[in-house]
């Protein structure tokens, strides 16, 4: 079966994090690690980039490492490991962690600690405050010297750290916090492929990040949409980000659920439009948290991400904590695979609508019309930056894309592009001798053989980046 071109992110946790295990992850279609920054110490992440590093390197394997920033993230404190289970209609008070075991604390219910000390500041009685995407749902009653007091309307168990989400309640927050600067210290020296920035509610806190960033970094910021004013500032943000991630679960609480669907083919398209990475995430095969098989209904979504042109889909819990991680990856292949297969995910001809088109756009397209006129095997790519491959990936062209670079970072990070391929060649003096190495490496590496039609696309000179104008049809 064709190998598979939308690319899978898995997020690692407790569930993933052994090497054995990780290997099967890789093996079963894993080509990006995402590392949550809102669990675990640097202890245990080193731990893990370092075991996911041996890991791809034992298979061969190409795997890119995405660092997710926490962000300014209302979340639940310190809870006992078992939780604190909610009963519908009982009374509770929030307090600040810090608080906790204090003598002074009313004892008309039972506390629940709050990671934001000021939450109570923004909040009104009737607000309602969500935990855990919302499957709990807790009302304001009352405010009174920083307690606030309230009751449980929808019942459920509450964990550490989980998720606070209040709509239409708009809370005043850096967009990066203390701790998201030292974590980010943290991933640059560790020479990761991708950092995400979450709650971004406009282009400017993307700016704020990339001016922490060395200028002589490789690294991408990926812009995660999660809230009302990300969605209202998306072309803003689209320009100024590396890529984006459509994080639905707070999205679907930001805003009606209805909602979600249209927005995610909207964006989807967006960021095909603009050569930038796109990922569908959150609950995509929410019940393998727990089932050995996913619902039909999360089937169908994770082929629908596939038929919107992603370029790529997440795993989060069900990789990090569930009791299937490996089962999980598989189940995903097997339907991006399916799906693939099918007419459905084709991309119509024009379907992309550019304005003041470029040299580098119009080689990009003529790229894609000279497959289908030329049944290529191969599209074969010559980047340094990875730019020309991200060009060419956003018409989705039905054959395989071969790219080619003497950068380990840019080979990493094209782990995350829909259909790409990436493998490493040494820098070649002359087109003659680009095309003589690339056609042996690619045939060393079987991903082409004798007779086959395929498709250059580099830029002169070679050493250039951001500088596709070359392409040409030539038969191996």
């Amino acid at each position: 079966m064709q190998k598979k071109r939308t690319k899978i992110v898995c997020t690692i946790g407790p569930a993933s994090e052994k090497k054995s295990t990780l290997e099967k992850m890789m093996r079963a279609g894993m080509d990006v690690a995402r590392l949550n920054f809102s669990h675990g110490t640097y202890d245990n992440h080193a731990a893990l980039i370092k075991n996911i590093r041996s890991v791809a390197k034992k298979l061969d394997k190409t795997v890119a490492i995405m660092q997710d920033l926490q962000g300014p993230r209302i979340r639940v404190g310190e809870i006992p490991k078992d939780g604190i289970e909610l009963i519908r209609k009982e009374k509770i008070i929030l307090i600040p962690q810090a608080w906790m075991g204090r003598k002074d604390i009313p004892k008309v219910a039972r506390p629940v600690p709050l990671g934001y000390a000021t939450l109570h500041k923004y909040l009104k009685p009737h607000d309602h405050i969500l935990i855990n995407d919302g499957l709990i749902d807790f009302r304001v009653d009352l405010i009174i010297d920083g307690i606030i007091y309230g009751t449980v309307i929808k019942p459920g168990i509450v964990f550490t750290h989980k998720g606070i989400n209040i709509p239409g309640v708009e809370i005043s927050a850096r967009p990066l916090t203390d701790k998201d600067k030292e974590d980010l210290k943290f991933g640059l020296k560790q020479g990761v492929d991708y950092v995400a920035m979450s709650f971004v509610k406009n282009a400017n806190n993307i700016k704020t990040l990339k001016s922490l960033i060395p200028k002589n970094s490789q690294i991408k910021v990926l812009a995660k949409i999660e809230t009302k004013q990300a969605v209202e500032n998306f072309d803003q943000i689209l320009k100024e980000t590396d890529g984006i991630m459509i994080a639905r679960g707070d999205l679907g609480i930001e805003l009606p659920p209805s909602k979600v669907p249209l927005l995610q083919k909207e964006f989807v398209k967006k960021c095909m439009t603009a050569a930038k990475p796109v990922i569908v995430a959150t609950q995509m095969l929410d019940s393998m948290m727990i089932n050995p098989r996913p619902t039909r209904a999360e089937v169908s979504d994770v082929a629908n991400a596939v038929i919107d042109h992603t370029d790529a889909v997440m795993l989060s819990g069900e990789s990090a904590s569930g009791k299937y991680p490996v089962d999980s990856v598989k189940m995903m292949n097997r339907i991006l695979k399916k799906t693939e297969a099918s007419v459905f995910d084709d991309v119509p001809a024009h379907y992309l609508k550019m304005q003041g088109y470029t040299i580098a756009d119009s080689i990009s397209m003529t790229v894609n019309e000279l497959v289908h006129e030329n049944n290529a095997k191969a599209i074969i790519v010559n980047s340094i930056s990875g730019r020309t491959a991200r060009m060419i990936a956003r018409h989705r062209p039905e054959t395989r894309l071969i790219v080619l670079t003497d950068d380990t970072v840019t080979q990493r990070q094209m782990a995350l592009v829909w259909s790409a391929e990436a493998y490493l060649l040494p820098v070649c003096k002359n087109l003659d001798e680009m095309i003589k190495k690339s056609v042996a490496l690619c045939k060393r590496k079987e991903l082409v053989k004798k007779g086959d039609i395929v498709i250059f696309a580099t830029g002169q000179p070679l050493s250039k980046t951001q500088n596709m104008n070359l392409t040409k049809v030539q038969v191996i």
